[in-house]
């Protein structure tokens, strides 16, 4: 574990659905490095050298291995967002730096100042092994949370970067350009496809992703048919979704 940062072992996750409940990490990077991850225990390093213990379990339906106990801290007090992008480099025995890209593509840092290191929870040490903590850490919550509107007041766009809405106009005729956050968050930056149904009636259609300089991506090939065959109005509002599970944009009127 002692060669250049590129050349330790690492692996990528993308943070959709339940991520701040727990993170799966992939089958083949265990396969591959699972030995020094032995303990029931691992460390997350940000670049401020804050340090967060992990607990890693075989937790969810398909018994894959997952950061549980200790990664929803971890999230809290990185802030993450769903959509953003982490790169986990494995630099000793049950330790990774992580590193965070925002859904704008860019790496961002990990704060570091306002938080205060406490004594962990005995109970917690027993259970994560003691020897293997070196320090556990309590943010401050900072203005910019206080002062936010509540989760529950946000509309769904403002909740997911994996949902937008448009005002169906004539220009839309051919095609639709998505938000940069959305296509990013959902992974379509580097696909031909995707594939796109419509709710209620479950009309599914694949069209052509035309990747266009500044980067801007429309759903071109495709989309009249999917629009003609689901009767979309000019002057309506549509909802867009990407669902990871499925693979699949799913289409709905809202209501007025």
């Amino acid at each position: 574990m002692s060669g250049k940062p590129n050349q330790r072992p690492s692996f990528f996750k993308i943070l959709l659905l339940d991520f701040n409940r727990l993170l799966r990490l992939p089958p083949v990077f265990l396969q591959r490095y699972g030995s020094a991850l032995r303990g029931g225990s691992v460390k997350l390093r940000a670049s401020s050298g804050k340090i967060w213990l992990v607990k890693l379990e075989h937790k969810d339906e398909e018994e894959r291995c997952c950061f549980t106990r200790g990664w929803n801290k971890f999230v809290e007090d990185v802030g993450l967002e769903m959509g953003e992008f982490l790169v986990f480099r494995l630099v000793g025995r049950a330790m990774f730096d992580v590193s965070v890209y925002g859904i704008h593509g860019c790496e961002r840092e990990i704060p570091g100042a306002g938080f205060q290191v406490e004594d962990s929870d005995p109970d917690e040490q027993d259970e994560l092994c003691k020897d293997d903590v070196t320090h556990v850490i309590k943010k401050k919550r900072s203005r910019s949370r206080k002062n936010r509107t509540s989760e529950s007041d946000r509309s769904p766009e403002e909740k997911s970067p994996l949902y937008f809405e448009i005002l169906l106009k004539k220009h839309h005729r051919s095609r639709v350009s998505p938000p940069k956050r959305f296509w990013m968050a959902a992974g379509l930056s580097d696909k031909k496809t995707v594939g796109v149904e419509y709710l209620p009636k479950h009309h599914f259609q694949v069209i052509k992703l035309d990747h266009r300089p500044t980067y801007r991506m429309d759903m071109g090939s495709g989309w009249s048919e999917f629009r003609n065959a689901n009767g979309l109005v000019f002057g309506k509002t549509y909802s867009f979704e990407f669902k990871p599970i499925r693979n699949v944009i799913q289409v709905q009127e809202l209501k007025t």
